[in-house]
């Protein structure tokens, strides 16, 4: 019978997953696609951070690109904001219980977020939401700010560095972009 309930429980977990997954795609116009955590490795590498940098990820989902950074690199402050609140509080709790104190997620819309004093910022987002945040760029980064994208590019951007990662169907790309 022990069998039955912990196979009944992952069913209700895969459901709620799903399920967040969907409404966050129909009300927030985005749906909730955790990046990988060797993905999330691979970027912060990519990023070639000093080590006391401010870095955002916005759409930051659960965090985990956060912890991944806050690990490799102690003295960083990163900023995450994520819209969906599930999902929020979940990676705030991830944050909270891998003992990051330098990691920070907000339920916050990202086109709220002041990005002025951002080292790099980091992106794995729709390609509509993507365009539609070059004009915050454009008002909010300074030069030498960096970009690292993943899966999708900025348009009317040329990457300074790109390196390609295992997907299900092929190769995606992660692309550093160095704002100009």
């Amino acid at each position: 019978m022990h069998s039955v309930d912990v196979l009944i429980a992952l069913v209700m977990i895969l459901i709620l997953v799903v399920v967040v997954m969907a409404v966050s795609a129909i009300f927030l116009k985005a749906p909730y696609v955790p990046t990988p955590i060797k993905v999330a490795r691979k970027m912060v590498k990519l990023a070639n951070l000093e080590g006391s940098e401010v870095i955002y990820d916005l759409g930051a989902g659960d965090g985990r690109l956060l912890i991944e950074a806050a690990k490799m690199h102690p003295d960083i402050t990163a900023y995450g904001s994520e819209l969906s609140p599930l999902v929020c509080y979940w990676g705030k709790l991830k944050i909270w219980l891998s003992g990051k104190r330098n990691a920070h997620l907000e339920m916050k819309n990202l086109f709220t977020e002041d990005l002025r004093d951002a080292d790099c910022i980091f992106l794995y987002l729709m390609p509509g939401i993507m365009d539609s945040l070059l004009v915050k760029f454009v008002e909010e980064l300074r030069p030498g700010t960096k970009i690292v994208s993943y899966a999708f590019p900025l348009q009317g951007l040329t990457p300074i560095k790109t390196e390609e990662v295992p997907w299900i169907q092929g190769k995606k790309k992660i692309l550093l972009y160095e704002w100009q």
